[in-house]
């Protein structure tokens, strides 16, 4: 017997792994036969966190054997067999969905704007708070949109799979925050769910320092935050916590100057520029002013699906579990 995280406890488990933390090896289970919810076990196995009525455990069942109405307690049926690898075993007799079937179980309850926020944040660069949401430090990439599109293959006709499908075209993998992830989902996501028809965009793309230049930065690469290489311009969020200080602001200065003299333009980010809606959509028009992208014109839908996404990413009280 034992308890297999999934859903919402199997998105908060790997979005708030920090960079220290070693990833859990692969479990050889396939199917859910030996899963289980009951009480007992929910109370005595060494569970990643806690939970309550009001956070309650999103544990994965094979049927109605495994389903017991624990208090606390969110049982979701999984019957089918899955691909090798589909579960990583924590403590004791504690599994949990990898982070490809965590994105597929999140297609099931999710829309298609929010689940490809969940993308990025999966293939992204950083943790975030227990709380879901926030900054809590850099990391190594959990998955990629490559190995989610693989796993995807391997599942034909599990439920969610076209929505997973369709989303994973958004996903911009490596941003490395909650800004940059909006920033970056605001070029890849069409207009009807809140994007701007940008060029593709690649997010801390490697850049070659100049030759003449790479003692400036003691470096012969660095990485653009967000990088349109059809156009090659580039986006660089300053944030307040890492670009103030007299050293901080020397070297994001010397930065951007070596990133341009490399034949790339420049627009720097700041929350000071994109704190409103309305001075996010007068950025926008700055960047494609810049970069030599024609200005478009959008309905009201459309509008309401960047100001929603927009709303999303920067509301202090989002929460993605």
């Amino acid at each position: 017997m034992g308890l297999y995280l999934g859903h919402e406890s199997a998105l908060r488990y790997w979005l708030t792994k920090r960079g220290d933390e070693c990833l859990p090896d692969c479990s050889p289970d396939t199917t859910l036969a030996n899963a289980t919810a009951n009480k007992g076990e929910v109370i005595s196995s060494p569970l990643p966190f806690e939970c309550s009525e009001e956070r309650p455990l999103h544990l994965l069942v094979s049927g109605k054997r495994g389903r017991r109405s624990t208090p606390g307690v969110r049982e979701h049926q999984l019957s089918s067999t899955l691909p090798r690898g589909s579960f990583r075993l924590l403590a004791g007799t504690v599994g949990v969905a990898s982070p490809e079937l965590t994105y597929l179980l999140m297609a099931q309850c999710r829309d298609i704007q929010d689940l490809a926020v969940i993308g990025c944040y999966l293939c992204g660069g950083f943790s975030i708070s227990d709380e879901g949401r926030g900054y809590a430090g850099p990391r190594d990439s959990l998955t990629t949109p490559e190995d989610i599109a693989s796993f995807l293959d391997l599942v034909p006709g599990a439920y969610g799979l076209n929505k997973a499908r369709r989303a994973l075209k958004y996903v911009v993998q490596n941003t490395a925050s909650p800004i940059e992830t909006l920033l970056a989902l605001t070029s890849s996501l069409p207009p009807v769910l809140g994007g701007r028809m940008m060029p593709q965009v690649a997010a801390n793309q490697r850049i070659l320092v100049p030759e003449r230049l790479q003692s400036l930065m003691s470096a012969d690469e660095l990485y653009g935050d967000l990088y349109y290489e059809s156009v090659k311009g580039d986006i660089e969020y300053d944030s307040y916590d890492f670009h103030t200080g007299r050293y901080r602001l020397d070297h994001t200065s010397t930065r951007r100057n070596v990133i341009e003299a490399a034949g790339i333009k420049v627009v720097s980010a700041t929350w000071g520029q994109i704190k409103t809606f309305e001075l996010y959509q007068d950025f926008w028009w700055l960047v494609e002013n810049n970069f030599g992208i024609r200005h478009k014109t959008y309905n009201e839908k459309q509008l309401l699906a960047q100001k929603t996404l927009y709303c999303m990413l920067t509301n202090p009280q989002f929460r993605l579990f």
